[in-house]
């Protein structure tokens, strides 16, 4: 599968995700919030999907790095202003859950993991399963 396959991939699949969500912001409170958590999970979806190459070396991840760069910074820019947000209502709970989901990495999204502190366990299974329900 090259490159520009998987990112259209994810594009889809992330544009699945966003587009429900994005149907019901209007006249929501939480609509600005809830169109830049869908603005991060599809920027996610993409930046993830960049590194979906076989046999990824390091020459070619310093290369998806210089040419994700604009995308990392665009993501981390939403992650600031959405951590200064507050949900006002369900549906803004439901965009930051997927927003948390996108990003967790989904090794670390096992509650039953003896290894991590209770909190995260318990971070890990409310990330897991809001992602899910969301």
């Amino acid at each position: 599968m090259n490159r520009r396959h998987t990112l259209k991939a994810a594009m889809a699949s992330a544009a699945a995700i966003v587009a429900p969500a994005v149907a019901t912001a209007a006249g929501n409170p939480d609509a600005e919030l809830i169109a830049m958590c869908d603005r991060f999970v599809l920027l996610q979806a993409e930046y993830e999907a960049a590194y979906k190459v076989p046999d990824l070396t390091i020459e070619t991840e310093e290369r998806i790095d210089a040419q994700t760069a604009p995308l990392e910074a665009e993501t981390q820019d939403l992650l600031d202003r959405i951590t200064r947000m507050k949900a006002e209502t369900a549906s803004g709970v439901a965009a930051i859950a997927r927003a948390a989901h996108a990003y967790a990495d989904s090794r670390e999204l096992d509650p039953t993991n003896e290894r991590l502190y209770l909190c995260d366990r318990l971070n890990a299974l409310l990330i897991r399963d809001a992602g899910r329900l969301a």
